[in-house]
This record gives structure tokens, sequence and C-alpha cells, in this order.
């Protein structure tokens, strides 16, 4: 039997980026506030501290800062003819426990989207017309432009300190920066990471073919930053450590030493961590939430009642909560009717490696989460890809996130995959090789 606890104004369910943002710009207002989060507190000290947050396996191997999918998953099937098994090992989705979500082990890249991503449909039929679009696409437009969205979009790169060059500043074009972006107020709050010599590389080589290359945007302070909170963050070491460890300088934006303190100093604002979420309970008419359940760390069950509930966890979490509480009506694959899991789409990644000889050093020990350099020349409506027969496009790169000893162990095609060969080719092209890498468009599907 649950425990019925005192009414709120707000609960929030989730406290990463989305959840943190919400609970500091709503405890403004002074309503009463509760936010949810599964996991557990966190903070930079004594959390993040060297030299144990520099442990890959602990972090990246055994997934210290995210789901534990042996105790709590997702079910999955390739089509709707199989039966859905629960998904035991993390491969893509990464998501976050504990205060700050997956904004603490995450790598930093804060990309704004192009103005075509935001209206893909318009944009293509006016370019391309309907044929260009297959039938089981379920292509659809936003609802919101870039230009609703470049406000917002501003506010949380100096927010997070996001270190690059702008290349479109109020319509000019600047070389240096991303110039097929779309059209900025300002300029970065902070100039671009140091260039790796991998990157170094990648612009001299992309301007001779004609290409418009630049520095990913980077949440990584460059140097040492004060954010319009008030909030200071550290200068990036270039340790290497960022995507799924947490940052011991505070120089990597994250929700947990940025927005989410400034939510908790506020009376009307209670966190309660360790609160995993079990449904949001409807009014009898079932179109109004009035309340969430949710138990503690000792297995306690609690009910509380509240005015309006937001969903701030990770979109998957989100999707399955709501499944979960007869919250709308669940997507049909075979009839395209509902809302609740359509247009389902992640991400397609492919690159290959380069090997040099060995008078080439990379240092690929050094780097950050997002220090990279990028051309968008191929990249959302960016060229004619009509002919080519496919809808959107992607960023092609190079990237130094570090050359974690576990993980980075780059070797020619043909190499015996352990013993005495394999070591020596390691000990070869470790310090000699980069990667080339693209991520590109993935459209919703009918089936998906």
């Amino acid at each position: 039997m649950a425990t019925r606890l005192k009414g709120v104004d707000i609960v929030i369910v989730g406290l990463g980026w989305t959840g943190g943002i919400l609970a500091r710009e709503l405890g403004e207002t002074g309503l009463s506030i509760v936010a949810l989060e599964r996991g557990k507190p966190r903070d930079t000290n004594p959390d993040f501290m060297m030299p144990t947050i520099h442990d890959e396996l602990r972090y990246v191997r055994r997934h210290e800062l995210m789901q534990n999918a042996a105790r709590d998953t997702l079910t999955f099937r390739n089509n709707s003819n199989e039966t859905a098994l629960p998904m035991r090992q993390l491969g893509s989705f990464l998501p976050g426990e504990g205060v700050g979500g997956a904004g603490v082990h995450w790598s930093g890249q804060t990309w704004r989207w192009l103005p075509w991503d935001h209206e893909p449909l318009r944009r293509t039929l006016s370019r391309y017309g309907k044929s260009a679009i297959p039938p089981e696409m379920n292509l659809q437009d936003w609802g919101v432009t870039y230009d609703d969205l470049e406000p917002y979009y501003d506010k949380f790169e100096y927010l997070c300190g996001v270190s690059c060059k702008a290349g479109n500043l109020r319509g000019v074009k600047i070389d240096g920066g991303n110039v097929f972006e779309g059209p900025r107020q300002r300029e970065f709050p902070n100039p671009p990471l140091i260039r790796s010599h991998a990157g170094e590389l990648f612009d001299k080589a992309t301007r001779r073919l004609g290409y418009h290359p630049f520095p990913g945007p980077a949440a990584n302070a460059s140097q040492s930053y004060i954010n319009p909170d008030g909030v200071a963050f550290g200068q990036c070491h270039y340790c290497g450590y960022c995507e799924r460890f947490g940052c011991e300088a505070n120089a990597k934006a994250s929700a947990h030493f940025t927005v989410i303190p400034l939510a908790a100093a506020k009376k009307n604002v209670d966190i309660r961590t360790d609160a995993r979420v079990l449904r949001v309970n409807l009014d009898g008419a079932r179109k109004r939430a009035q309340s969430v359940t949710y138990l503690d760390a000792a297995g306690r069950e609690f009910e509380q009642p509240v005015e309006l509930v937001i969903l701030a966890a990770y979109a998957l979490g989100n999707v399955h909560l709501m499944l979960l509480s007869g919250i709308g009506r669940p997507y049909d694959p075979a009839t395209g009717e509902g809302v609740v899991g359509r247009n389902y789409a992640y991400q397609i990644g492919s690159g290959a490696t380069v090997f040099f000889d060995e008078n080439t050093y990379m240092n690929p020990y050094m780097g950050a989460g997002a220090l990279q350099m990028v051309i968008d020349d191929f990249n959302g409506d960016n060229f004619d890809h009509g002919k080519e027969g496919f809808v959107g496009g992607g960023g092609i790169s190079v990237s130094s996130t570090g050359g974690r000893p576990i993980e980075f162990r780059p070797v020619p095609i043909g190499t015996p995959p352990w013993g005495t060969e394999w070591k020596r080719a390691v000990k070869r092209h470790y310090n000699h090789t980069l990667a080339i890498g693209n991520q590109g468009s993935v459209m919703a599907y009918r089936q998906n």
C-alpha cells in the first residue's frame, strides 16, 4: 500500500540536463517542486576525483555511471513478428543513472541542428518533390524552426561555456567556422579547443578538396570560464577521459554542477534521489495526471499528488513510462495510428582508420570528448542528394577523444587477434593512426 504524501505543484521525473534546467527555471516561480531521480546524488568532489575517475574498466566496460541493464531494462525486437526480448547489455544506448543523468558521461558535443533539420518535410518537398520520400518514411517537420530556437541554442551554449568558432554570424559567413550553420546572433562564449595533429591534417586535406572544415562545438571549456549564472568552469586538461566519465576539473559542462545546485538551493525545490517512478496516475477520465507513484531506496512505495507532471528522463524511458501509465495512444505500426512511440529514429555511423609511417606521431592519449575537425558539406541538405536516393546527410570528422589503453588498439586488417604478432602491431600503430568518422541522418520509418 502506497503512502500518500502532501500534494505539490510540479513533479519532474528525471534529473539530467532537461530535468535540471526545468527545476532551475521553475524554481524561480515559487511553486512547490519535487524532482525524482532514480539514481544516487552526485558531486564532482568526491565522485569524480583523480585518480579513480580515470578507471577505464570501471566506467567504460562496466558502465558505472549508466543504467544497470541487468536490473532494469527495455525489451527489443527487429520487427512485429518477433518476440520482444530484454536488452541486458548496453550498446549504442547509454542512459545515465544518478543526478546529472547522461549529461555527466556525455562527450560534450553540443550541436545546433541545421535549419534543414527542423523542417525536413517542407524543404525536401520544395527541392525534390514528393517522389523523393519513400512511402514508409514518416517524414515530418518539428513545428518549430531554427529561427524560433536560436535564442535558446544561444542560452544553452553560454550556460555550458561551449568552445568553438562562429561560421555564420548574423548572416555573414566566416571561414574557419561552420559556414553551413544557421545564422547566430553572437560568437561562442569560448574559443575553440587546441587542435590535435590529426585535426590539422584533416583541415589541410579537406581544404585542398574544396571543402569547409571547422572545429566541432565542444562543451569542454578551452579556458577558465564563468557562465551567466556565476558558475565557474575549469580549463580542459585534454586528458582523454570525457565520454563515459565525469570531469574532475568541471571543464566539461554537466547539469550536476551548473543548474541542479541552483535549483537545490531553492526552498521550494525538493530533490529526492533513489526514487524509481513506477507510473503516473491519471484521473477518472484519464485525461489529466493527478499523482506519481514511486519506490524509494528501501523499496517503500509512495504516491505523490501533483498538479503538473513533467517527464524529463531518457527518451526511451519517457515513452516506456507513458505506455505503463496509459498516457496517450500507443503507436500501431500496422495502422499508422497513435503517437506514443511513433517516429523512433537514432543515427548511423561509419568510418575508416588511416595508418601512417612511424615518423608521423598522433599523440592519441591527448584528447577531449568533443575535440574534432568536421566538414558539413555533405550534411543535411547542403548538397544535392536527390539522385543518390536518400534523405538527409551527415558530418564527416576526425576526432581526438583520447587513446585509452583498453579500447584504443588500432591494427591493420589481417593482424592476428591475439599473441605476439598482435602485440607487435598494437605497439607499432598506436601512435601513428587516425580515424575518419561519419555520423549521419536516420529517418523514422513506419515500422519503427
